[in-house]
This record gives structure tokens, C-alpha cells and sequence, in this order.
């Protein structure tokens, strides 16, 4: 065995904590939650005689973390799978993509955990929002949103509406497709708009992957051959992933959260990614 020793490494330096513990990305993925938790603590001032503010707030985090905290990162991830796919003549960090592709997708998944983990039933918390904390709630996960996909564009060459805004384009093309199929039976299913929404908005993101995945093959399989396949799959999972956060906060004002289901359908949307970006 002697003569294996020198090709033993004597110093290995993997920076685990600093690859994990990356401050912009859960930063980024706990903003997004953080807006409708607020609003949802305001909503719930009567519980807050009863048990607490510290105690509601942490049921409402639980609440909301359980509901979109990994569609949150599954976004990130998505942003991630978007920048890596046009790397290619492009001046933008790969490094960079692949850190945000797989860090917020694996912190997403760490604040359902800790939902999970701090759910306590016998705070009845009520999972409504209403009035300016609504507006608030909206208009701040967008804004996340908005400079996350901002400041992810200055990585590359191209502008911001070139990367991730291809809404006339055939690689948005196969979400719409779904999205409209759904749209035009609307008024037959008897269901609130805003959870017909929710449900149509999860058939076409998964739809458009499924296609983009068969396109992806059908164009030979290889990275190169598929880029174009690849980045539809990428755009449609990352705007599916905001349009369904966005239906979320929605829910909670109009008070449709309970049926739209979210914490079946965000597993859904979870399973879709995770066989798309691995």
C-alpha cells in the first residue's frame, strides 16, 4: 500500500460551507416567501392575543413555506438551467449558473423542511390576506423576482427581454399551447378563477416540459443539438414557477388557498424539475 501514498491528496480544499451557505441565494428564495408571511401575520392579529406574535409568526412562515417555498427554488433553479443553456457565445460565469441552479432549488426544499418541522396545529392561524398587506405581498415577490432575473442578465452578453421575456417566441410556445387549451374550458369547470388558473398554469408548465423533453430527443439528445429544447423547458419551468407563486398570493386575498391544493400541486411542479434539471 505504500506505494499508493503519493497519490493520496494531503490537502483537500472544498469549501463546502461557502458553496452551500451562499447569502444572495437564500436571501433571494427567503424574500420571496418572507412578503405573503408578512401579510398573513398582519391578517391574524386576533391569534396574536392568544399566543403570541413570535409564536404566529412562525405558523405563518410554516404555512407559506410549506405552500411555495420549493417552487420558490425550483424558479431559482430554472434562472439557473436558462443562463447555462446560452453560455455558449455568450460572456457569463457557468459557475455562477450552476450555483443558482442548484442552491436555491436546495433551500427551497430546507425552509419546507423547517415548515414542516415547526407546524403546530393547535395555532389556528387563518391563511388570508387582505387589503395593502396584499398588495404588499404581491408587489414585493415580483420585485424579488424582478432583480433576480435582472442582475442574472448582467452575466451575459445578451439584455434582459432577450433572455428570459421569449413570450412571442416558439420557446414559450409550448406552455401557451396548454395554458390556452385550459383557458377555453373555463367556464365549464365550476371552479373560482383564480384556482382555474392555478390549475391551468400547473397542466401547462408540466405540458410544455413534457414536450420540450421529447423535442430534446428528438433533436438527437446531445447538449448542442438540444440547446433550443433545453432552454424552452428551462423558460417555461421558470415562469411557471412565478405565475404559480403569484396565483398563490392571489389565493390568499381572495380566499381560495385551501382549494387551490398548492402543497399537492408544488410536489408536482417539484417532480417535474427535479427530472428536467437532473
Amino acid at each position: 500500500m505504500n506505494e499508493l501514498a503519493p497519490l493520496v491528496p494531503q490537502h483537500i480544499d472544498f469549501p463546502i460551507l461557502e458553496s452551500v451557505f451562499r447569502l444572495t441565494e437564500i436571501s433571494l428564495v427567503l424574500a420571496v416567501i418572507g412578503y405573503p408571511v408578512f401579510s398573513m401575520w398582519l391578517f391574524n392579529k386576533e391569534a396574536w392575543k392568544a399566543h403570541g406574535r413570535l409564536p404566529v409568526l412562525i405558523q405563518c412562515f410554516s404555512r407559506v413555506a410549506l405552500d411555495i417555498a420549493l417552487v420558490a427554488g425550483i424558479a431559482g433553479s430554472a434562472i439557473g438551467a436558462v443562463l447555462m443553456t446560452i453560455t455558449s457565445g455568450a460572456n457569463i460565469s457557468f459557475e455562477f449558473a450552476v450555483s443558482v441552479a442548484l442552491t436555491t432549488m436546495l433551500w427551497g426544499g430546507i425552509f419546507v423542511g423547517l415548515g414542516y418541522f415547526q407546524h403546530n396545529p393547535n395555532i389556528p392561524i387563518t391563511a388570508r390576506i387582505s387589503g395593502w398587506p396584499a398588495l404588499v405581498a404581491l408587489a414585493g415577490s415580483s420585485s424579488v423576482f424582478f432583480f433576480w432575473l435582472y442582475g442574472a442578465s448582467t452575466y451575459s452578453a445578451l439584455t434582459f427581454a432577450e433572455i428570459f421575456l421569449p413570450f412571442g417566441s416558439e420557446a414559450f410556445f409550448l406552455y401557451l399551447i396548454v395554458l390556452g387549451l385550459c383557458l377555453l374550458c373555463l367556464r365549464y369547470n365550476g371552479k373560482p378563477w383564480i384556482v382555474s388558473f392555478t390549475d391551468a398554469n400547473l397542466l401547462a408548465t408540466m405540458g410544455g416540459l413534457g414536450m420540450g423533453i421529447v423535442l430534446w430527443f428528438t433533436s438527437g439528445g446531445g447538449y448542442e443539438e438540444g440547446r433550443a429544447a433545453i432552454y424552452s423547458c428551462a423558460i417555461i419551468l421558470m415562469w411557471g414557477s412565478i405565475f404559480y407563486i403569484i396565483a398563490y398570493i392571489a389565493s390568499l386575498y381572495f380566499g381560495t388557498k385551501e382549494q387551490g391544493n398548492y402543497q399537492t400541486k408544488t410536489w408536482h411542479i417539484s417532480e417535474a424539475a427535479v427530472f428536467f434539471i437532473l
